[in-house]
């Protein structure tokens, strides 16, 4: 078997949004890197956690393939006089390819005869073009957004701590903006900062796990399932679906430790959406419901390390939540107290488009569109049709978004 090569790019905490999209970037734009320079390989596989992106190359080549180049050079009786002997031309020639004179051969081309030189080159050995390529494939890597700190100038999505770059679990040297590579990686931030010696991907999987870090991502997504279940089930309920809400909370911890809390059940009272919302967008929390679907006055929040105290951790969650659902609650009531229909006027007061005119202006165009689409369409509904578009824009006034 041929033999891997392992790339880590420890960093500052990479925003959730970035992880998924690194490793597909990491995995295509080494196969492109590598199909360059010629050199085989087995799959190419990235993870990533907030604080480190991973990429393994299985079964890469140790040389490149050899290959043959033909270098057409000047025309025959350029290169050769009368006699046979070669010019200064074919002298140049020869020498800018590296070459003795006696190499060259005559090829018969659509245009003439020209002289050409064809080289059998080998293929360069992997470990001497790593050194080279790792430190450009790291530069090259996109971001939605990217950052420049301290002195240097390499800009990447958060600033890089370590690096460590192995071939066949020997170290890749090479440097990146003064950062050396080397063959150690670091453990979860809290509960294992020591350096940790690692010789390849399995054993850097193994280790880190051992170290309080789930590298793979699809083990920490389920590492993560289990804990929220695990919770929401501790408090008689179970977790409201949310696939994307685990999706990024999986990428905003190294290893999940959920835990449950509470809140008033007078806050059952404001809108599920509300609820939902205020949970899900503000604390990265999951919704705890009943075996028929309701709404419980519980709450699923994750935690990237474990905690002595549990209680503690629970009470700070509910005390955010609390001031969240308190504003919302707040709010809520007051919309309540108008009719949407009395807040129309008010969109006098907000302006569209400094050419088009106020809101309400745009409102009663809209009015008026509406109803004559519903007059050819649905006659019997147009009442229906012009009292929604009287009232979509008034939302814009109430204080509950």
């Amino acid at each position: 078997m041929a033999p891997e090569l392992f790339l880590e790019i420890g960093t500052e905490e990479i925003p959730a949004g970035f992880l998924t999209r690194a490793c597909a970037d990491m995995e295509r734009r080494m196969a492109e890197r590598l199909a360059a320079l010629g050199l085989g390989h087995g799959p190419i596989r990235a993870t990533a956690t907030p604080r480190r992106l991973v990429l393994a190359v299985a079964d890469l080549a140790e040389h490149q393939a050899s290959r043959r180049e033909e270098a057409v050079g000047p025309p025959r009786q350029a290169a050769f006089d009368a006699t046979g002997q070669p010019t200064r031309a074919a002298i140049g020639f020869a020498r800018s390819q590296g070459v003795p004179v006696d190499a060259l051969t005559i090829v018969t081309t659509p245009r003439g005869e020209y002289v050409q030189v064809v080289k059998d080159v080998p293929g360069a050995a992997t470990a001497s073009l790593l050194p080279g390529l790792l430190p450009a494939f790291i530069q090259g890597l996109p971001f939605p957004k990217s950052m420049r700190w301290g002195s240097g100038s390499l800009a990447f999505a958060r600033p890089i701590r370590w690096l460590v770059a192995l071939y066949d679990g020997r170290l890749v040297p090479f440097t990146l903006d003064g950062l050396a590579a080397g063959d150690s990686t670091c453990g979860h931030r809290f509960m294992a900062p020591q350096p940790l010696l690692v010789t390849g991907s399995d054993h850097h999987r193994q280790v880190l796990r051992e170290a309080h870090v789930l590298v793979d991502m699809a083990e920490r997504r389920q590492r993560l399932q289990d804990e929220i279940e695990e919770a929401a089930a501790a408090v008689g309920g179970r977790l409201l679906p949310d696939e994307e809400l685990a999706a990024t909370v999986a990428n905003l911890v190294e290893i999940p430790f959920a835990v449950a809390g509470s809140f008033d059940p007078k806050f059952l009272s404001l809108p599920r959406s509300v609820l939902v919302t205020a949970m899900r967008e503000h604390q990265k929390s999951f919704a705890v419901v009943s075996q028929a679907g309701d709404l419980l006055p519980f709450f699923v929040a994750v935690n990237n390390t474990r905690v002595r105290e549990t209680a503690v951790s629970v009470q700070g969650h509910q005390r955010v939540l609390r001031a969240r659902l308190e504003d919302a609650l707040f709010f809520f009531n007051e919309d309540q107290k108008l009719p949407l229909a009395d807040r129309v006027p008010g969109l006098a007061g907000v302006i569209f488009q400094a050419r088009l005119g106020t809101m309400l202006e745009k409102s009663q165009r809209l009015v008026q569109l509406a109803g004559s689409l519903a007059q050819a369409l649905a006659p019997d509904l147009r009442p229906q049709v012009e009292r929604a578009a009287h009232l979509a824009k008034a939302d814009l006034l109430t204080a509950m978004v």
